[in-house]
C-alpha cells in the first residue's frame, strides 16, 4: 500500500511541476525579436534605397501567407534583406518547415518565429533572443 501512495504522490508532484513550468519558446514574441534587432547596433533599416529609414517598420510585410505564417516583417541589415515570420504556435511553425522543406530547410526557428536571411549577423542576433 505504501508503494501505491508513494507512486501516486510522485505522479502528482510531476504533474504540478510540469504544469507550473513555462516553455521558454512560448515567451518569444515578434516584439522581442524586433527589439533585439533595433538594439543590436547594426545598421537596421526598412528602406535600403535611401538608408534613411532606421529601425524596423512593422507595416512592411513579406508574403508571409505563402508559407502559412500568421504575420511577418521585412527589413534590412545594411543591404541584406531579413524576414521574420510568426506562426500561431510552435507546432505550426514546425509543420510549415516540414511542409515547405525545399525552401525553409535552412531557416532558423525559435519557438513560433522563423528567420529568412543569408546575413550571418542577423542569424547571430536571432539566436541570441531569449
Amino acid at each position: 500500500m505504501k508503494k501505491f501512495w508513494s507512486g501516486l504522490l510522485i505522479i502528482c508532484l510531476l504533474l504540478v511541476f510540469s504544469g507550473c513550468s513555462s516553455n521558454e519558446a512560448d515567451n518569444l514574441t515578434m516584439d522581442k525579436f524586433i527589439e533585439a534587432f533595433n538594439n543590436s547596433g547594426e545598421d537596421v533599416n526598412h528602406d535600403v534605397d535611401s538608408g534613411v529609414e532606421k529601425g524596423i517598420n512593422r507595416e512592411k510585410k513579406p508574403k508571409y501567407e505563402m508559407i502559412d505564417a500568421k504575420d511577418g516583417i521585412i527589413f534590412n541589415i545594411g543591404t541584406n534583406t531579413v524576414k521574420l515570420y510568426e506562426y500561431e504556435t510552435n507546432a505550426k511553425a514546425k509543420k510549415a518547415i516540414e511542409k515547405y522543406n525545399s525552401i525553409m530547410q535552412d531557416w532558423p526557428v525559435k519557438g513560433k518565429i522563423v528567420l529568412e536571411t543569408n546575413n550571418a549577423k542577423a542569424k547571430e542576433i536571432f539566436n541570441s533572443v531569449e
